[in-house]
């Protein structure tokens, strides 16, 4: 009975393992977690009439001038991604695999603060 038990313990463990993985975001269309660059900045945008926030990555990507959102963090569909705060944001970055080494603040006309973050990949 207790091998049985260790049995059923081992198989429901495995299955639940693979479960455990990062989601993966892309940026037109290119997995953000496979960035080869050095060095990222992280924009935080806010969401229309909400507390959540998008996020713009520049890699050093070719951007376009007319699609402001061309830089936006997307799921696999192209929906963009909203989150919770700028803290969910960073700590994402920080997930896979970017440190923080500096933070600035940008006044809009708006008077909107943006935020800018500039990021570094972790040395392994």
């Amino acid at each position: 009975m207790k091998s049985l038990f260790t049995l059923l313990f081992s198989f429901c463990c495995l299955f639940t393992s693979y479960g455990q993985s990062v989601t993966s975001y892309f940026i037109n269309g290119f997995p953000l977690d496979s960035i080869q660059t050095e060095y990222i900045e992280a924009e935080i945008c806010k969401v229309t009439f909400s507390t959540k926030v998008f996020l713009d990555i520049d890699y050093g990507q070719e951007s376009k001038i007319l699609y402001i959102k061309y830089n936006r963090v997307a799921d696999t569909k192209g929906n963009y991604i909203e989150f919770k705060s700028n803290m969910n944001a960073l700590n994402y970055l920080n997930m896979i695999g970017y440190e923080l080494i500096e933070t600035d603040y940008i006044r809009m006309k708006d008077d909107d603060i943006r935020v800018k973050y500039m990021l570094k990949k972790k040395v392994k």
